[in-house]
């Protein structure tokens, strides 16, 4: 019931909203005359004011004028005047001489300024409304009132000067009703994302009060008394103004004091969007409007409101933030670009056109609306040059897009002599040269080895400035010698190796972007080869560890584990998926084919029904299998169940008796490696337990307190001697628990010897 009546509520609302529009629209296409009457002493209707709006004010028509004729009817009395604000053709006595005024047409730019963009904005507003209403919150109506409602401001700005009593009223309501929901939409959103505990209810109170205050007051001088305009014009903008300045200085404060937490990319966006839209009505059109001395016309001024529906509705709708900081620093970029041009087209502009006006003014406006438009433009310009740089540039001296496709390439390098066929291929493609080759330099016998990978062996010869500039590289930077360039690839234990790249094959010098080019190739190469040189050094190292010594590269062992997990997650994924599925898709068909067929012979019958169970069987083993490599019930059950569960599966199929005790364990982790870690090891240390110990009884044990989890395993199997060579060597399991322990800051002791089982005792941080 509620929701039905929330949709009759909703679609009433936009009903009158779009009807609203329509009327103001009909309004903005009548001429207005701009013609105030009244009567003189001969019973004459007599022009008594001119209105700056309206199409009389560019004729030579003069107060004290005697209007004959209204749409060629006689004029009968001041009863006249309603028929006289909309008339298009007038016949006035001037200078005692009777003349026939006809409005007309409108222009394009009023028309553009008038009604074109306003009803951009009302047809984006409504989009966006109908698309936030699905928010079903108080945040999102907030949001949906001061849209609506800036909306009919805009348009209504433009009908008001008319004198139209349905149009003032939209503007009075519209415009202290936009500004209120404004104010309840920002704090609505902070307690929402409990950003602030409590409502302002005295501010809220007093600035109600306020806005109810100011409509009453202008209800009263649009229907009863006129009182000046100055008063009650000034008392919409003041309130209207301060109310944005109260929002903006609350979320600046409000950033302030948060900006070192998570929502700071969400703060800022908050606090750029109103400042955008607001900024400039406010301080160059309002506050001057209320001083008398107006330095940006309202319709710029309007301009920036786009801001508004595209950033707040953004900010409803979506749950991921554009990097706002990265966005501030270019339009900061392009603010500097654009500042100089600017101000120069501003001064030709505002000396060649508009003379009419003030220069000053005339300079302001062209400058905002200029520069403006030149920060967005390369604003865009940046996003159309990265979307479209492929399909522009296909050609392959396009440097930038050979790093990029040479980058996806770099990925799939698994070994040493790939990498630098690749990066070969990849120069000599881009760069054509007529040589490469590798110079290896040996800092300790200061020898030099030489290959050369591309072009004739003949071609290249290490001079001794090229050793000198190598031997007294210290900075990995490009060396040029003559018409060559060489760059260092990778250091490895005393020796350094780098790439020479002889003269072009055109004999023309390399330019700044393909020396540019090669540095920025060279370094993600250089990355490569860093970390094929760590895995493998790391991979030797853990054949080749003591069991009990610590790894060189805690980060490292932690990403080779993580990277295992990855593939085990994959596997298990696969498994599941082709193989366990097909098994059973076989197994179920089997069983339909012994249900569904007696007459088969018992012998060939009993061979079936062997076949089915060792079906059962080999499906029961995937399934262990696929838990044993992504144990799904660590995520859905947590650690200690998955824990006992493995500790069944295990005693189901093991030989040894298996006693295990949890002291209290707290289920809070700060990341799931660090469960899945313990459960790794309890894993690996069960399968020794069965596949070498020869144990017969295993007891683990697992407690904690504030900082530490504490895990002793004990065993009485067969032990090993801790000094043996052969176990250091190839005692692979644990050395690998070893490794996994240390990738999480723990510690590890194991206490064995021959004959006297194995006790382990493991120490990790909390």
């Amino acid at each position: 019931m509620v929701i039905k009546n929330r949709k009759v509520m909703a679609i009433f609302i936009f009903t009158v909203y779009i009807a609203l529009h329509i009327y103001l629209i009909i309004q903005i296409v009548q001429p207005f005359s701009g013609i105030t009457i009244s009567m003189d002493r001969h019973q004459n209707v007599i022009v008594e004011q001119i209105d700056k709006d309206g199409w009389v004010h560019d004729t030579n028509i003069s107060k004290g004028d005697i209007v004959k004729k209204i749409e060629g009817k006689e004029v009968k009395g001041l009863d006249d005047q309603k028929r006289l604000e909309h008339a298009e053709d007038l016949t006035i006595e001037h200078n005692n001489k009777i003349t026939r005024y006809t409005a007309p047409d409108i222009k394009f730019s009023n028309f553009l300024k008038e009604l074109y963009m306003p009803e951009i904005f009302t047809i984006l507003i409504l989009l966006l409304s109908i698309l936030i209403y699905q928010k079903h919150n108080s945040t999102a109506n907030f949001l949906m009132s001061f849209l609506m409602m800036s909306s009919l401001s805009l348009l209504t700005s433009n009908v008001s000067g008319h004198k139209d009593v349905g149009a003032s009223l939209i503007l009075i309501f519209s415009f202290q009703l936009g500004v209120l929901s404004f104010f309840c939409f920002i704090y609505s959103t902070f307690l929402e994302k409990d950003l602030i505990r409590k409502k302002p209810s005295v501010i809220l109170t007093i600035n109600i009060i306020f806005g109810i205050f100011i409509i009453l007051l202008n209800i009263y001088d649009l229907l009863i008394k006129d009182l000046p305009s100055l008063l009650t014009d000034n008392l919409m903008l003041v309130h209207f103004s301060l109310n944005i300045v109260y929002s903006i200085g609350f979320l600046i404060y409000l950033y302030i004091k948060k900006r070192d937490s998570s929502h700071e990319p969400f703060l800022k966006w908050m606090l750029v969007i109103p400042t955008i839209a607001f900024v400039p009505f406010i301080f160059l059109h309002a506050i001057p409007y209320i001083l008398g001395l107006p330095i940006l016309p309202d319709d710029i001024a309007a301009l920036f409101l786009f801001a508004i529906p595209i950033g707040y509705s953004y900010l409803i709708l979506t749950k991921q933030l554009l990097d706002i900081n990265f966005i501030l620093n270019r339009i900061r970029y392009y603010t500097f670009l654009s500042l100089v041009p600017t101000i120069i087209i501003s001064f030709v502009v505002s000396g060649t056109v508009n003379y009419d006006s003030n220069l000053f003014s005339r300079f302001l406006q062209n400058f905002f609306l200029i520069f403006t438009l030149n920060v967005i433009f390369l604003l865009l310009k940046e996003k159309i040059d990265y979307s479209f740089r492929n399909q522009l540039f296909r050609d392959k001296t396009n440097l930038t897009q050979s790093i990029d496709q040479f980058t996806q390439k770099l990925s799939a390098v698994m070994k040493e002599e790939e990498l630098e066929r690749l990066l070969v291929n990849e120069v000599v493609s881009v760069l054509n040269p007529s040589v490469i080759a590798f110079v290896e330099y040996d800092s300790d016998t200061f020898q030099y080895t030489t290959r050369v990978f591309h072009g004739n062996e003949e071609l290249f010869t290490l001079h001794k400035h090229q050793e000198w500039l190598i031997q007294s590289d210290t900075s990995g930077d490009l060396l040029k010698y003559t018409d060559s360039l060489g760059i260092r690839l990778y250091n490895k234990d005393q020796k350094m190796v780098y790439i020479w790249v002889g003269h072009k094959r055109n004999h023309t010098s390399f330019n700044i972007n393909e020396k540019t080019w090669t540095t920025t190739i060279v370094k993600y190469v250089r990355l490569v080869y860093e970390n094929l040189h760590a895995v493998s050094d790391l991979i030797q190292s853990l054949q080749q560890q003591d069991i009990e010594d610590r790894p060189a590269s805690v980060s490292l062992s932690r990403f080779l584990f993580q990277l295992a997990e990855t593939e085990r997650r994959r596997l298990a994924s696969d498994l599941h998926d082709s193989a366990l599925q097909d098994q059973i898709v076989w197994y179920r068909k089997l069983e339909h084919l012994i249900q569904d067929n007696q007459d088969i012979p018992s012998d060939v019958q009993e061979q079936l029904i062997k076949v089915k169970n060792g079906m059962v069987d080999v499906i029961k083993q995937i399934r262990s299998t696929c838990n044993e490599l992504r144990p799904n019930l660590l995520l859905e059950g947590g650690l200690i169940q998955s824990l006992k569960e493995l500790f069944s599966q295990f005693q189901m199929r093991v030989k040894y008796h298996l006693d295990y005790e949890f002291d209290n364990i707290s289920e809070t982790f700060e990341d799931y490696n660090t469960k899945l870690s313990i459960y790794r090891v309890f894993q690996e240390l069960l399968n020794n337990a069965d596949k070498h110990s020869k144990a017969t009884h295993v007891s683990v044990s697992m407690w904690e307190d504030d900082q530490m989890i504490y895990i002793d395993y004990r065993d009485n199997g067969k032990g090993f001697d801790m000094q043996s060579p052969y176990i250091k060597k190839n005692h692979m399991g644990l050395s690998v628990l070893k490794e996994r322990i240390f990738s999480l800051n723990g510690e590890v002791e194991f206490v064995s010897s021959k004959g006297k089982g194995l006790q382990v005792h493991i120490t990790i941080p909390r």
